[in-house]
């Protein structure tokens, strides 16, 4: 489990570079505006994700609730299943 989730943090960090470059330099990344639609719906789910999750996640693990809205806003739901699971 702990593989799958490490594999699933670097392909959002991925998807986060790829979707960031399109915006900054669209010339120099292939299917730019694919890039800019996938930051935004990474964006737009990642932000669900923490409002949902977060208060959650403090309760439950510990730790402040604004750490826990970070690292659902960079990883998302991955980060639930590595403090849940992993």
């Amino acid at each position: 489990m702990k593989l799958a989730i490490a594999l699933g943090k670097v392909l959002v960090l991925t998807g986060w570079a790829w979707g960031v470059l399109s915006f900054l330099s669209p010339a120099s990344v292939p299917q730019a505006g694919i890039g800019q639609m996938l930051f935004l719906g990474l964006l737009a789910v990642h932000a669900a994700e923490a409002f949902a999750f977060a208060k959650s996640l403090a309760a439950e693990a510990g730790g402040s609730i604004g750490s826990h809205v970070g690292m659902l806003l960079v990883f998302g739901y991955f980060h639930v299943l590595g403090v849940r699971y992993g």
